[in-house]
């Protein structure tokens, strides 16, 4: 119910935080699939240097007409005060607006913000689900909003937020007279993937996130209903080696173990996930990176000479592996993080391909807390195989998992010139240099061979066919597009 006190984007996302706006928001191409930055509270925003940033607040907001805000106008104080309570010390979300010195308000309807380093993420960071602009009045009632009262000046009310359900309805004096499209929303925590599918099947849902092969059951089944998958290249299965360990020390070694990986195995598993070509191609690897623009990813091009493909390059990974001079009694422990079946039976591919070109590899299946535990935070592993860490920021997972100071940069691979990278990345404004950067900075950590996704997580949603324009693209936890979606009249 505090925006300011939940660290799950997802309780924002799908929860009584839609009732809150937020200076920033995020415009996703539904094309290209890439986000960009645009005011929300703000009508406008100038950087007259690299630590100064200037926006002007829109004079026609006013927070819902609910007590004690009574409707009235939203100001550059509200927004002042909102940001400087997230950034309190010990509060959950503070990281996001750490690098921010000052912030003030100059007048009723503008704000200036004072880096203390330049930071071409600051935009970013204030559009984020967590930053939220709530209101003081709102605040003193209880000392929290844990219980209230959400008063917002989003374009969602707040009717009703449960443990299973959060009722919204449209909130009739929100600044953008033509949204929300809907009346309400009814958003339902439904555990169970086999109800989610019936309550589609009898309509008592309009729409579903699903598993692939639920998605593929009800699209032969109905041909009213709808697909959409949303491909999430920070997000899937993880493989990591700990270059500060025998044998994964030898570059030459860890290419060879890459060459013996087929990298599109995971989908291709039966039983798993062998459905997904129904809906798109192939996901291929990547490296893990949460970035808005998809044009700075690398494409699979790069990944494929790396990997065997569809078919494992021994003759090529036994000439590193001579090279490297690899002894027979060389063996590795594999640990598995229960993050899915799919994790699983991915190690024992892992281990198997090994095997193949006489490397000895023992799969140990661990816990998620022992997995966050040994691999994440102590490094205590020799291959791991399990989910990224849950960070949305490009620059934050960078300098946490790649920079060679980096907390979670428990493989060891440490290289000056990717870090000098990272660093500059990080303060540069321009959109075209930074992507440059980026892609620089994939290719080293790519030849560094040490950590990689093999199998890209997709969202799976299903809707009837007169749920219009639904398209769940969610950059930093966004789900503004909610606000477009519409019903068909004979529906509706």
């Amino acid at each position: 119910m505090d925006p300011h006190l939940t660290v799950a984007s997802g309780l924002l996302s799908w929860g009584a935080a839609q009732a809150y706006s937020r200076l920033f928001k995020f415009e996703v191409d539904a094309g290209s699939r890439s986000a960009v930055v645009v005011c929300d509270l703000c009508s406008s925003w100038s950087q007259p240097d690299p630590l100064t940033f200037s926006m002007q607040i829109r004079t026609d907001v006013t927070w819902q007409n609910f007590p004690p805000l009574n409707g009235r106008q939203l100001t550059a104080q509200d927004v002042v005060f909102s940001l400087k309570r997230q950034a309190t010390a010990n509060f959950p979300n503070a990281a996001l607006l750490s690098n921010i010195a000052e912030i003030t308000a100059r007048g009723d309807y503008e704000i200036v913000i004072r880096l203390k380093s330049p930071d071409s993420e600051t935009l970013e960071k204030l559009a984020d689900s967590h930053s939220r602009i709530v209101a003081p009045e709102a605040v003193e009632v209880n000392g929290d909003l844990r219980r209230g009262p959400t008063v917002g000046t989003g374009p969602w009310m707040v009717s009703e937020a449960l443990a299973d359900v959060t009722r919204l309805i449209a909130n009739p004096d929100y600044y953008n007279d033509d949204l929300p499209y809907l009346d309400g929303l009814d958003i339902q925590v439904v555990p169970e993937a086999a109800t989610r599918a019936a309550g589609m099947r009898t309509k008592v849902i309009d729409l579903a996130q699903v598993t692939v092969e639920d998605a593929h059951v009800a699209r032969i089944s109905f041909e009213e209903i709808d697909w959409i998958g949303i491909e999430n290249p920070a997000a899937g299965v993880e493989i990591m080696m700990n270059t500060t360990r025998s044998p994964m020390d030898k570059l030459a070694v860890r290419k060879a173990m890459m060459l013996v990986w087929d990298a599109g195995i995971g989908p291709r598993i039966p039983g798993v996930v062998a459905v997904l070509d129904t809906y798109n191609s192939l996901p291929g690897v990547s490296l893990g990176l949460p970035i808005l623009n998809l044009d700075w990813l690398l494409a699979s091009s790069n990944y494929l000479p790396r990997f065997g493909a569809s078919n494992v390059d021994t003759d090529n990974a036994n000439t590193l592996l001579s090279r490297a001079g690899l002894t027979p009694a060389d063996n590795v422990i594999i640990k598995v993080g229960e993050y899915g079946e799919l994790h699983f039976v991915l190690g024992n591919y892992l281990a198997e391909a090994l095997a193949s070109v006489g490397i000895r590899a023992e799969v140990e299946r661990i816990s998620t807390r022992k997995f966050g535990d040994e691999v994440w935070v102590d490094g205590d592993y020799d291959i791991a195989v399990g989910s990224p860490p849950p960070i949305s920021s490009t620059t934050g997972y960078l300098f946490s998992v790649h920079h060679s100071d980096g907390p979670w940069n428990t493989t060891g691979y440490s290289d000056p010139e990717l870090d000098r990278l990272i660093e500059a990345q990080a303060q540069e404004y321009d959109t075209v240099k930074r992507g440059q950067l980026l892609l620089e900075i994939q290719q080293r950590i790519l030849a560094g061979s040490h950590r990689f996704i093999t199998a890209t997580r997709t969202t799976h949603w299903i809707f009837w066919d007169y749920v219009n324009d639904f398209e769940p693209f969610t950059p930093r936890g966004d789900t503004d597009f909610l606000t477009k979606v519409w019903l068909s009249n004979q529906e509706s």
